[in-house]
C-alpha cells in the first residue's frame, strides 16, 4: 500500500482555515500543529471537530517541551482530547531549546515513557521525531521505551551534519518507522536553518531517501511541513512528493 500524503497546519493560524487550504491544495489529510497559542480546552475540541468535517485529520504534533511535569500533563490533555476524535498518532521531539539532551537524557526518556504509556492507554501511538540527535542517542530512547515509534524528519536530517542522515536513520530504525515529515532546506548547523521550504526550494536530494523507503516497503503516511502561506507552494510540493512516492 502506497503512503498517503498529508499537510501540517501552522499553530499561528486558524485551524479550520489551515485545513481548508490543505484540502484545496489536494492533500489527503491534515496533521495538527499543537504549538502555542493553541490550548487543550473545550474550544479546541470543537475546532478540531469542525476541521474534521472539512477533511481527515489523522495525526498531531505535540508542542516542544522542557519535560516539566505541567508540560507533560498539558500534552496528555491534547492526547486525551484528540484520541476521543480518532486522531491517534502523536509526534514528539526529544530536543528542546531550554533543556539540552546532553546531561538530561534520563529525564527526557522518563517523560517520553510517561507520554507513550498514556498514548497507548488512549489507543494511540507516540512517534519520536529526529532533530539534532545522532543514532546512538535515538537508539537509547527506543531501547528503553519499546512503546514509542519513529518519525523520520527528512528536513531535520539535513541539518547538524555534513550530509543528509535520512538513509542512515532508515537503516537503523526502519522497522519502527511509522511516520515521515517532509520539507526542504539548504543545510546548516543551527536551528535557524530549519527553514521548512517547499520541495525543490532547498538543496536536499530526495531520490536516494525515497529509494531506501521503497526498499523497506514503507507504507506509512508522509506529512509535508511547508510553512509558506502561498497555496501554490503547497500544490508544487505535494505534486513533487507524489512523484517521489510513485503516486502519480
Amino acid at each position: 500500500m502506497k503512503p498517503k500524503i498529508g499537510g501540517a497546519t501552522w499553530c499561528k493560524q486558524n485551524i479550520e482555515t489551515e485545513v481548508q487550504k490543505l484540502k484545496s491544495a489536494g492533500y489527503d489529510f491534515a496533521e495538527i500543529d499543537l504549538g502555542l497559542p493553541i490550548e487543550p480546552n473545550g474550544v479546541f475540541g470543537v475546532e478540531i471537530q469542525n476541521a474534521k468535517n472539512i477533511m481527515p485529520i489523522i495525526s498531531a504534533h505535540l508542542p516542544e517541551i522542557d519535560f516539566k511535569e505541567e508540560e507533560i500533563e498539558r500534552c496528555k490533555k491534547f492526547i486525551e482530547i484528540l484520541s476521543k476524535q480518532n486522531i491517534n498518532l502523536f509526534v514528539v521531539h526529544l530536543f528542546s531549546k531550554n533543556l539540552p539532551t546532553n546531561g538530561n537524557l534520563d529525564l527526557k526518556i522518563n517523560g517520553l515513557g510517561e507520554l507513550a504509556n498514556f498514548a497507548k492507554n488512549n489507543n494511540s501511538v507516540l512517534a519520536l521525531e529526529n532533530t539534532e540527535e545522532d543514532v546512538d542517542i535515538l537508539r537509547q530512547v527506543f531501547d528503553k521505551i519499546p512503546k514509542i515509534d519513529f518519525c523520520l524528519d527528512i528536513g531535520h536530517a539535513n541539518l547538524f551534519a555534513p550530509e543528509n542522515r535520512s538513509v542512515n536513520l532508515i537503516e537503523n530504525f526502519g522497522k519502527i518507522l511509522k511516520h515521515i515529515h517532509l520539507h526542504d532546506n539548504v543545510g546548516g548547523d543551527a536551528e535557524k536553518f530549519d527553514l521548512h521550504l517547499p520541495l525543490g526550494a532547498g538543496r536536499i536530494n530526495f531520490m536516494p531517501i525515497f529509494d531506501k523507503l521503497k526498499e523497506i516497503n514503507y507504507s506509512g503516511n508522509i506529512v509535508l511541513e511547508i510553512y509558506k502561506p502561498d497555496e501554490e507552494y503547497r500544490k508544487i510540493s505535494i505534486n513533487r512528493a507524489r512523484k517521489l512516492s510513485n503516486l502519480t
